[in-house]
């Protein structure tokens, strides 16, 4: 392949996301290639990102690079990298995100032959991004740590707040993290918005540090660094899994799911083998590949056991919450109240 002499100002925006490179989390092995036949940007446990990328170079034979980022970070270094484009696929991550980016003209529209699995309800209109895999936002609690501080396992939202946790919870920071602003904003839907501010300034209060990426809190339980974390149900389960003695709380009063979404990046320097991935994620196969890192999540395809929707019209989990639009619609004044208000 021949490379295309480059001008300063493209030389310089490269050092740039080198630099950016450096700071992110990487789910490829080594220093990002020259060549590639496809770049991925993933906003998933890092495990799972491995899991996905592989299987879909063995199926197809593509070379593919992926670089991981907490979803927040992960539309930034795509907002900045219009003049520069370096991703072709974003996977992963809560699909309000997508929102925004789809209203930013970040995505592609592609209508894949593997979208008529999925409901209407995990996919955008547009065909700018679909819904590809499920999780229930839960605690993920350590019985042992809880019994030393002297109180119950927390049940509730409310039960988080009890005194003897104090510096005892770990979250991400909801500015970096689409799972801790999904916690953030079932607390609007949940009490209100003024009254779920307040209860978000006393639960920020109880929380040992913010971390960047909101798999990490279900680590910070797992290493006994804390007693009790708020994440996805299934990075507690992969925590459990890996010998941790940790268990999973789903709240009694309210809970929410994210809908993790893919899309196809409206300047994707390789957009053939962008749809071609679009495709595999969509696929049965492709909603399967995750599992093979040992960490399940829901699948959106009606066609396969335990999927999303089957969830919800069951009704066994306390559900609510505002829809995709809505939660995106309120996020740039939340994260502007948490910016002035907890890290002030």
């Amino acid at each position: 392949m021949t490379t295309p002499r480059r001008s300063p100002r493209a030389t310089c925006a490269l050092l740039v996301l080198a630099l950016l490179a450096l700071v992110g989390c990487t789910a490829s092995d080594g220093d990002w290639p020259v060549d590639h036949d496809l770049a991925v940007l993933c906003s998933n446990d890092a495990e799972i990102c491995r899991a996905w990328t592989r299987t879909f170079s063995e199926r197809t034979g593509y070379d593919v690079t992926t670089v991981r980022l907490p979803t927040s970070e992960a539309l930034e270094r795509i907002r900045h990298g219009e003049d520069l484009p370096e991703f072709d696929v974003w996977h992963g991550g809560g699909s309000e995100m997508y929102v925004e980016a789809a209203d930013e003209g970040l995505l592609a529209s592609y209508r894949s032959g593997e979208s008529e699995g999925i409901p209407a309800a995990f996919q955008d209109t547009e065909n700018r991004w679909s819904g590809v895999y499920s999780s229930m936002l839960a605690f993920c609690v350590a019985p042992q740590a809880v019994a030393e501080l002297g109180t119950d396992i927390p049940h509730t939202w409310d039960d988080l707040l009890d005194p003897a946790l104090k510096g005892q919870i770990s979250t991400a920071s909801p500015r970096t993290s689409g799972t801790a602003y999904t916690a953030m904003s079932l607390q609007i839907d949940r009490l209100g918005a003024d009254a779920g501010r307040g209860y978000l300034a006393d639960l920020y209060g109880q929380v040992l540090q913010f971390t960047r990426s909101g798999t990490a809190p279900a680590q910070v339980v797992a290493r006994g660094e804390a007693a009790v974390a708020i994440t996805f149900a299934p990075y507690c389960d992969a925590a459990r899994a890996d010998g941790s003695q940790v268990d999973v709380v789903l709240p009694d009063d309210a809970t929410e799911y994210e809908v993790g979404a893919v899309a196809v990046l409206a300047d994707a320097p390789h957009p053939e083998a962008a749809r071609d991935y679009l495709d595999f994620a969509l696929s049965a196969d492709g909603q399967q590949a995750g599992a093979t890192s040992g960490i399940e999540q829901i699948p959106t395809r009606s066609d396969l056991p335990d999927n999303l929707a089957e969830i919800l019209a069951d009704g066994s989990y306390p559900v609510i919450g505002a829809s995709l639009t809505e939660r995106s619609a309120r996020r740039d004044a939340l994260l502007a109240w948490f910016s002035e208000e907890v890290e002030r």
